[in-house]
């Protein structure tokens, strides 16, 4: 019973993820890519302060949920797996703190933004997040090192059967999710000039908490 309500967690992890995002990725019509790495967009001095901090604190409830997915998953392997069960506990680990940093350097740099550029200061709006976003990178990166890691772990473990789950399951992970959307922004740009964006691979790692309700089935 712990088990099944670890992974509704997670998957509610992931939902509420998403909605996180959506508060920061919907940025609306004619928004442009600004800046000497094209890391500014230009719609951020439209939206209220408001929604990145809702964005950081859904997110932060949303990625602790996730944890419990995970922790699903190791229970589920730990009895005939335990070597595999551990390094699922390290990556999934490392892979929710990584998601709520990544979020967080995201939500913080129109933060920044907004507030020089009401000093109407746009070069030195780009010169800080500049600065900032070479500070950022390398944890930005590991992070999603961690993350790809931890899909692959978890895609072993139903390849290999450690996970009594349908093969099909091995879908269901943060990076096919990512695909999709990209695909679809590709396909009807016009559609989704916004999002999916980073929505679907919320709903993706939220998708490790499903995968332990189908293995529980």
């Amino acid at each position: 019973m712990m088990n099944l309500i670890f992974s509704i967690l997670g998957m509610t992890g992931g939902i509420l993820c998403a909605v996180g995002d959506i508060l920061f990725d919907l940025k609306g019509k004619g928004n442009k890519k600004l800046g000497t790495s094209g890391n500014i967009d230009s719609n951020w001095s439209k939206m209220p302060y408001w929604r990145f901090s809702a964005s950081i604190w859904v997110a932060f409830v949303g990625d602790a949920l996730l944890g419990f997915g995970f922790l699903s998953l190791v229970n589920l392997l730990l009895p005939e797996h335990a070597g595999l069960a551990g390094v699922v506990a390290v990556c999934g680990y490392m892979s929710v703190i990584a998601g709520f940093f990544v979020h967080s350097v995201l939500c913080i740099q129109p933060i920044i933004y907004k507030r020089i550029m009401e000093e109407g200061q746009f070069e030195l709006a780009d010169a800080v997040l500049e600065k900032y976003y070479k500070a950022v990178l390398p944890p930005f990166l590991i992070g999603y090192g961690f993350i790809l890691a931890a899909a692959v772990c978890v895609i072993i473990a139903i390849l290999t059967g450690a996970l009594e789950v349908p093969k099909w399951c091995v879908l269901l992970n943060p990076f096919v999710f990512l695909l999709i959307g990209v695909g679809l922004r590709k396909a009807k740009p016009n559609v989704f000039y916004d999002l999916p964006g980073i929505v679907l691979p919320s709903l993706g790692m939220g998708m490790f908490g499903l995968i332990g309700m189908i293995a529980l089935l």
